[in-house]
């Protein structure tokens, strides 16, 4: 696949989903040029990154990420979805997956992203004061990170960051957006997955990668 395909993968895949209504708001890919001549399909945005270094799986970084609409897809229940892909011409060398469940639970529905701006703001200025709009719950976020550059004994040709953003789990394959946001439905929300047989039809396609070159570390956690 090379990038101009994957960025219609990802948006006839978001659009689809949103028809669903399992998406509350996507942002068309948009496919960039870098410096090394590789082109790279990710969330169109204003601003080169965050503006302020916040802590990995923070109340500030996911509300500085819908803010500046840093992200592919929010899901029905306010989760990010955001997902970049690097090519070199129709090859995949690269991916960052990341799936962030809702930090918070609202009891109010917001009806666009300005609510939900407004709620995790108050989330943060007093969890105990607004807890009858908004409720703090801090689920941890998912990033796959697919990266051939940088393999080592230490950093997995395929790893998972969770919990702190220096820790990698090992994982076995590489994921199209398809089939990442399958295994997001089918793990973490079964009655959407069995409501709607749609999301199992939807078309992915394997990423052909070389095996790593290091085994699996002892006593790590790995992912098939």
């Amino acid at each position: 696949m090379n990038a101009n395909e994957i960025s219609k993968m990802i948006e006839s895949t978001c659009r689809d989903l949103f028809s669903l209504e399992l998406i509350f708001h996507y942002n068309n890919p948009c496919v960039n040029t870098l410096g090394n001549g590789n082109k790279r399909v990710s969330w169109p945005t204003n601003c080169s990154g965050s503006v302020t270094a916040h802590s990995f799986g923070s109340l500030e970084q996911y509300l500085e990420w819908i803010r500046n609409n840093e992200f592919t897809c929010l899901l029905f229940d306010f989760s990010i979805i955001k997902v970049s892909y690097e090519c070199f011409q129709a090859e995949i060398v690269g991916h960052n997956l990341l799936y962030w469940p809702c930090p918070v639970e609202f009891l109010i529905k917001p009806q666009d992203l300005t609510d939900v701006c407004s709620g995790i703001e108050m989330c943060i200025d007093s969890p105990k004061g607004n807890r009858e709009i908004v409720n703090l719950t801090m689920r941890t976020p998912m990033r796959f990170d697919f990266d051939p550059k940088l393999e080592s004994e230490e950093h997995p040709l395929i790893h998972l960051h969770t919990q702190f953003d220096d820790t990698r789990i090992g994982v076995q394959q590489a994921m199209s957006f398809p089939t990442f946001i399958k295994k997001i439905f089918r793990t973490f929300y079964r009655n959407k997955w069995l409501e709607n047989s749609e999301i199992g039809d939807l078309h992915d396609q394997a990423i052909e990668h070389d095996e790593s070159k290091f085994d699996p570390l002892t006593h790590c956690f790995q992912v098939s």
